[in-house]
């Protein structure tokens, strides 16, 4: 009797080992969500949000792999198209365009929930490799004889702000008659450079150093730059703000900002 006792208590101590166990195990689960979300993105932005094989994974891949569960579905396209379209038609989690401006006009809207700055995006002149124009800053690119390549004003954060570049250094950008070729996107004017159908251009560092064969970058000295912040933003139309706030916290956070240093984004102050 006592032997049968024994067994008896022993595989009670079990069950309530095996469960305190899954008890304890489930604590460890809470970001395990079955939560989608919807992020529109710069397509500037792509490399670090992404990843690619040169620089590692990206930081979707870098949060999913803490938070199972979850998935981010990305949009990727220029800036103001992409404010466009949740204008048009607001819904989704996340808008995360290449510049604060778009941020600031999403928010006339009443589109934003809640921001967090990730990065810094900084300007740079691009050039073919060798700089056989020997172009020492950005009053080099007004010269004639080079065929400079732009980003549409309209579309794209960079060309918003290259014309505020120009004036900072002193030069009428409406009076340039030496555009080559307009692109809608970061990665296409930088690819201009490259494909030798234009001479330079001003681009996002990060998105030169992706096309560092084939090309060199000249800096733009601070006092005539135009830094721009990079800002992510909870949209008020998501119905997982809770899951989207932890992206956001996560890519603005010591994980994120050091994914998009690796990728040459230069870091934001804290804020």
């Amino acid at each position: 009797m006592e032997r049968k006792l024994a067994k008896i208590y022993s595989c009670l101590l079990l069950f309530f080992v095996v469960a305190l166990s899954l008890m304890f195990s489930g604590c460890g689960q809470e970001d395990a969500w079955d939560v989608q979300l919807t992020m529109y993105c710069g397509g500037g932005l792509r490399p670090p949000v992404d990843g690619s094989g040169e620089e590692g994974r990206g930081v979707i891949e870098s949060f999913l792999s803490e938070h199972p569960g979850m998935r981010i579905e990305t949009t990727y396209g220029a800036s103001n198209l992409l404010l466009g379209q949740l204008k048009l038609a607001p819904e989704g989690d996340l808008f995360f365009p290449g510049d604060d401006f778009y941020i600031g006009e999403a928010e006339k809207e009443g589109l934003v929930y809640q921001t967090r700055t990730v990065a810094l995006f900084v300007p740079v002149i691009m050039v073919q490799e060798g700089n056989p124009h020997g172009i020492k800053d950005v009053s080099d690119l007004a010269d004639p004889a080079i065929r400079l390549a732009v980003a549409d004003q309209r579309a794209a954060a960079i060309g918003r702000i290259t014309p505020d570049i120009f004036d900072k250094n002193g030069m009428d950008f409406e009076q340039l008659d030496n555009i080559a070729f307009t692109g809608v996107t970061a990665p296409e004017i930088a690819q201009a450079v490259t494909l030798r159908h234009a001479d330079a251009t001003i681009v996002w560092r990060p998105v030169a150093a992706q096309y560092q064969r084939g090309s060199e970058i000249v800096g733009i000295e601070p006092e005539n730059n135009v830094v721009s912040p990079l800002v992510i933003a909870v949209l008020e139309t998501s119905d997982n703000k809770e899951a989207a706030l932890k992206f956001a916290d996560y890519i603005s956070g010591p994980a994120g900002r050091e994914i998009f240093e690796r990728y040459y984004y230069d870091p934001a102050n804290e804020r």
